[in-house]
């Protein structure tokens, strides 16, 4: 179970997935709902994808629920510091294709990317607490 935690494919995917959801705040009504409804199928079903492929199917616990709920908020805070960047490093507009959003939405992905291998030692490490060391 511990090795095939977050393959990189799919963390490619929720990546693109998550990009496409926050990068669809900025678009006008019709396109944002396209947008967030295509971003949260992509991110999800990614999600959704990857678990079905696990062999073993662990028990959630306290502490892997309680990583998920802070790494949530920890990508929309990394989407909103894109956001202001991209303001006030490039001058971007607040609505378009291009814009504000656009920026922190690259950002954010790009901190999911990048903190992936830390998730996977965090679950590792609960996993090996809870069941043992690995039996060779």
């Amino acid at each position: 179970m511990v090795r095939k935690i977050l393959p990189w494919p799919f963390v490619i995917v929720s990546a693109l997935g998550l990009l496409g959801v926050f990068a669809s705040i900025d678009l006008e009504l019709p396109w944002r709902s396209v947008a967030l409804g295509l971003g949260l199928a992509v991110y999800m079903g990614s999600g959704l994808l990857s678990s079905f492929r696990v062999a073993v199917h662990p028990k959630p616990r306290g502490v892997m629920i309680a990583m998920l709920v802070v790494m949530t908020p920890a990508y929309f805070i990394a989407f909103v510091i894109g956001r202001v960047a991209g303001f006030a490093l490039f001058g971007l507009p607040a609505h378009g294709l291009l814009s504000q959003a656009m920026v922190g939405a690259v950002f954010a992905a790009v901190v999911y990317i990048a903190i992936t291998p830390l998730i996977r030692r965090i679950v590792t490490s609960i996993a090996l607490q809870a069941d043992g060391p690995p039996v060779r």
